[in-house]
């Protein structure tokens, strides 16, 4: 089993719509996959045609009585997709793992039957925009790091510490499995991008060849609670999120 996350700690980065339709992408090509919503924004459910009440158990339940992953997990639209879905109550539990013994290792806890098990072929992870506990637990289990940055100096900029604090909760054992993704880059930049690409050139060989650019058919999807793949007018979002799925496969080992 192959976990992947996307993660970084600005926000507006496309995170969730990548690991929407990158899971899509899998689940299509018979790869069984799990998404695991660990941002109480909750985004990756509803964009799935998942509904998830305030009240309805969440990750917030498993990582809050250390309970088994499995027990949440919902069949989403696509075959071969599952979900653990989040809501808002996880920023009350990420409050209270502050201070809580070995926080970092509660989702990787939580996880063990799926990995035993092998019920999953992939499991892919959404991270808040955050570099606090949940975060943490996140990448105590990843065996890739997705780092989605878009092109802007803000978001360039604040990616150094990013990585540090990556290599800070995995004592530098994920040095050669985190990636940079761009994302929502704009195919009209062209100016803009050409001075991003130089700005991340000392980074190069970490970065995806595969861009995910910047789609309305990809918030439109994602309002119709369904990927870009299944949506009538999003035939040029899904051929980009196939060719990144692609480079995924090749570069994580994915079967």
């Amino acid at each position: 089993m192959v976990t992947v996350c996307l993660a970084n700690h600005k926000g507006g980065t496309g995170k969730t719509s990548i690991c929407i339709n990158m899971g899509t992408y899998f689940a299509k090509k018979k790869v069984k996959t799990l998404i695991i919503d660990m941002d109480p924004q909750g985004h990756v459910a509803p964009g799935l045609g998942i509904d998830v009440g305030y009240n309805d158990r969440c990750i917030a339940d498993v990582l809050l009585n250390q309970e088994e992953i499995a027990s949440i997990v919902a069949n989403s639209s696509v075959k071969g997709l599952d979900v653990a879905p989040s809501n808002i109550r996880l920023s009350l539990v990420n409050e209270t793992l502050y201070n809580s013994f070995k926080r970092e290792r509660r989702l990787m806890k939580s996880m063990e039957k799926i990995y035993r098990d092998k019920t999953y072929d992939l499991v892919i992870i959404d991270c808040p925009p955050s570099l606090g506990p949940l975060v943490e637990n996140t990448l105590m289990v990843a065996d890739y790091c997705f780092i989605p940055c878009e092109p802007s100096s803000r978001s360039i900029d604040g990616l150094a510490d990013f990585i540090i604090k990556l290599k800070d909760v995995r004592e530098g054992d994920l040095d050669d499995r985190w990636l940079i993704v761009l994302s929502r880059v704009k195919k009209s930049a062209r100016l803009t991008n050409e001075v991003i690409d130089e700005k991340l050139s000392s980074y190069k060989d970490r970065i995806f060849k595969t861009k995910i650019f910047e789609r309305e058919s990809i918030n439109q999807a994602q309002i119709a609670g369904i990927p870009v793949f299944d949506f009538p007018r999003g035939q040029l979002a899904s051929d980009n999120f196939s060719k990144f799925g692609k480079e995924v496969a090749s570069r994580c080992h994915i079967k």
